[in-house]
């Protein structure tokens, strides 16, 4: 005889009503009460299957998925990427963060006057800057997101390589255990730890979408800035807005440390961080007042910045360099002596390699402004050409005579 789902069907029913009939007419045995158990189990795990793959349907296909059965954007945000004209709403709410500050061309005295220092900030030099723009914050959680929603297959370099440097003091103790790896003094290398989950994949964005955006290497920032159609500044560029209205002092508003004007670190490194400023991690880029007279914040302090410049040891042969990038400003894991870390102020420098990532590195982008340039050339032209045309027509005047 012939069999089929109809068959089945049948047949199963048969079984259901004959069983029903039996136990009307006698008490069911234990046999049959677990026989009934398994069989109602069973069908209550159909129903919820079949639950979630309707519920998985109207929501719609999932996007960056971990591999754990979440997404990032469930994980981690109270917007996810999908959400209609989520991108432009993040912009606007966003937008006071993205202001940039003009600089007019001139010369400044660059470094610090200091022999001992190992990075290269000594002798002090003077150095000529062209006009430009300047990031008056640096780039933001928040604005990074909404790149990344934007450009969709983008992935950084912590990405790619599946890991980035975080401080070991912030881990939670499932990540030490199980993603992470003992680096250089209370540093660990991380798995899974990325721009959106910056202290490894138990960690999340929440409340820190007005902080610096951070485990990106130089090439990602790169990226970042040239996608809206700015760069990254030059060293000799980022240092000459940090001095701008102080020329050569130490910090960007004078020669004196001031208490609530930087996110450093206090306490004994890297076991304990007492949080004097407020903040042991990064801090919002707008925590403290601005840091110089034009409005410029976090210059020194909370994350270092990535520049266009290279940097040069200034002990090893030419020919035996790495290839490395300079890196200003300091941060959160940095001192104002450098009993911890590096000592932060104007002329500090550091150089590292462009893929790169970690905890306390960030980057502001910078724009050129040659019209503003040419324009003053035009200008100072324009004022000379007078004098210049008024001796010609005298001298044609006395050989006419």
């Amino acid at each position: 005889m012939a069999s089929g789902p109809n068959t089945r069907l049948l047949l199963q029913a048969g079984a259901m009503v004959l069983f029903l009939l039996t136990s009307c007419l006698a008490e069911m045995t234990e046999e049959q009460l677990k026989a009934m158990e398994a069989m109602n189990l069973k069908h209550m795990l159909k129903d919820e299957i079949k639950l979630v793959e309707k519920d998985a349907r109207r929501q719609g296909p999932r996007k960056f998925s971990d591999g754990e059965g979440t997404t990032p954007d469930q994980q981690n945000f109270s917007h996810p990427y999908h959400k209609p004209g989520i991108v432009d709403e993040i912009r606007y709410s966003y937008r006071r963060y993205r202001e940039m500050i003009f600089l007019k061309a001139g010369k400044f005295w660059m470094g610090t006057n200091d022999p001992e220092s190992p990075t290269g900030e000594y002798p002090m030099k003077q150095v000529p800057v062209k006009s430009f723009y300047l990031d008056a914050n640096p780039v933001i959680n928040a604005d990074y997101w909404a790149f990344r929603a934007t450009k969709k297959f983008v992935r950084s370099e912590a990405e790619k390589k599946g890991w980035s440097w975080v401080v070991d003091m912030f881990l939670s103790d499932e990540t030490r255990d199980y993603y992470s790896m003992p680096g250089p003094r209370g540093w660990a290398a991380v798995k899974k730890a990325t721009w959106d989950k910056p202290e490894g994949p138990d960690s999340n964005l929440e409340e820190r979408w007005a902080h610096p955006v951070v485990h990106l290497s130089w090439y990602d920032a790169k990226q970042y800035c040239e996608f809206h159609g700015k760069r990254l500044p030059t060293e000799p560029e980022w240092e000459y807005a940090a001095r701008a209205g102080v020329q050569s002092e130490a910090y960007p508003w004078g020669d004196n440390w001031e208490r609530q004007r930087a996110n450093l670190w206090q306490g004994d490194w890297p076991y304990e961080n007492r949080k004097a400023d407020g903040y042991a991690m990064t801090s919002p880029v707008d925590a403290y007042r601005p840091q110089n007279l034009i409005g410029f914040y976090d210059m020194i302090g909370n994350v270092w910045e990535w520049t266009l410049s290279a940097y040069v040891e200034r002990m090893v042969q030419h020919h035996l360099q790495t290839s490395m990038v300079v890196l200003k400003g300091g941060s959160y894991v940095d001192s104002v002596t450098g009993k911890i870390n590096q000592p932060v102020r104007n002329g500090q420098r550091m150089g590292q390699k462009q893929d790169y990532t970690s905890a306390n590195i960030g980057f502001r982008c910078a724009k050129s402004a040659p019209e503003f340039d040419k324009a003053a050339e035009e200008a100072a032209t324009t004022t000379e050409a007078p004098r210049k045309k008024g001796r010609k027509f005298h001298l044609k005047k006395k050989e006419e005579l």
